[in-house]
């Protein structure tokens, strides 16, 4: 296979991280999961330690985005102001 005949999809953009009915900006960098249903998507967001902080000690953590669907992060790991994730359908 040759990387450069595949296609990728990233999504990048500003969103809303849900807690526990608490929302707040973030930045996130997604690419796109060719595996589909129920992995959409596999990256990043970042925003304040503080809330990443939040994010990863939350049982619960939804992101809307920018300008799409609302989805369920599952934390993957990271350290001060970035937070490697996947995004998740439902």
């Amino acid at each position: 296979m040759d990387v450069h005949d595949e296609i990728t999809d990233d999504l990048i953009g500003e969103g809303t991280i849900i807690i526990d009915g608490r929302n707040e900006s973030v930045s996130y960098w997604l690419t796109v999961s060719p595996e589909g249903d129920p992995l959409l998507a596999e990256g990043s967001i970042s925003g304040s330690e503080r809330l990443i902080r939040s994010v990863t000690n939350a049982r619960n953590v939804k992101l809307a985005l920018g300008d799409g669907p609302v989805v369920t992060l599952e934390c993957e790991g990271g350290s001060g102001e970035a937070q490697w994730v996947k995004a998740l359908t439902g």
